[in-house]
């Protein structure tokens, strides 16, 4: 698995966009590009979780309905619907797959926080968003008060757009189930079809390549979803094997 330092050099060295210039590596679209790279190359090392250090971060000056933070789109949303990380004891947390449609965070995580951290889930669990540049969902142990504590505001759920869009992760791998190979144009029509059934309107895709322009390659995936920014990138798929389904 690639280290959290060769992640960055690899993302510097990429242009998600279709243009000639190199997307800014400080730019928030760069930062989700990063957390999501970084989150699925953990996930393809342990199927169910990762176990990382965790960062307690203070909060100072802060009162009662004022924040000194964004979280998410700033009305207890995510900007990664399906990016949910369980904050355990001290020894880490545990990032784990989640579908926004048909699961709930919490519950989530109380049904692995035993086989997570090897022991009993708290009594009180609650979900929060986070203010990192992707905007996670985050559950940790205790009450609302806990969101405030970590820069997060509290959960109110997916939007309408993210459950369409979780309808549309459902459909697209259903679309190519088994498959090995899928052409780029191909990839992009089934994206255009699925797109306009579930009401996504305002989405596109686009394909994910290095600085230096390289061709698309014989066999197309989606490499990640960049919801704020309603772009499904694609990248290259090394034939005969698996679509790896973010």
């Amino acid at each position: 698995m690639l280290s959290d330092d060769e992640l960055d050099r690899m993302l510097r060295a990429s242009d998600p966009g279709p243009g000639g210039s190199v997307t800014d590596p400080d730019s928030p679209t760069a930062a989700r590009i990063l957390a999501r790279v970084r989150r699925r190359a953990r996930q393809r090392h342990k199927r169910i979780l990762v176990l990382a250090p965790v960062v307690a971060l203070s909060v100072f000056g802060a009162t009662a309905g004022t924040y000194a933070w964004v979280a998410g789109d700033g009305k207890g949303h995510t900007l990664d619907s399906t990016g949910l990380t369980c904050v355990g004891p001290d020894q880490g947390d545990a990032v784990v797959d989640f579908d926004p449609a048909t699961e709930d965070p919490v519950r989530k995580c109380r049904q692995q926080w035993q086989e997570m951290f090897g022991e009993p889930a708290p009594e009180a669990l609650t979900a929060c968003v986070d203010s990192s540049q992707q905007g996670s969902v985050a559950v940790y142990a205790g009450g609302r008060d806990q969101c405030g504590r970590h820069r997060a505001d509290p959960y109110l759920g997916p939007t309408k757009e993210q459950l369409h869009l979780a309808l549309f992760r459902t459909d697209i791998k259903a679309h190519f189930t088994e498959r090995t190979c899928v052409t780029y144009p191909e990839f992009r029509k089934a994206v255009v079809q699925l797109l306009a059934k579930h009401d996504l309107t305002g989405w596109s895709s686009g394909h994910f390549q290095t600085a230096d322009k390289e061709p698309e390659g014989d066999c197309a995936e989606i490499s990640y979803y960049d919801e704020p920014d309603r772009t499904i990138w694609l990248g290259d798929h090394e034939a005969g094997t698996p679509i790896n389904w973010p």
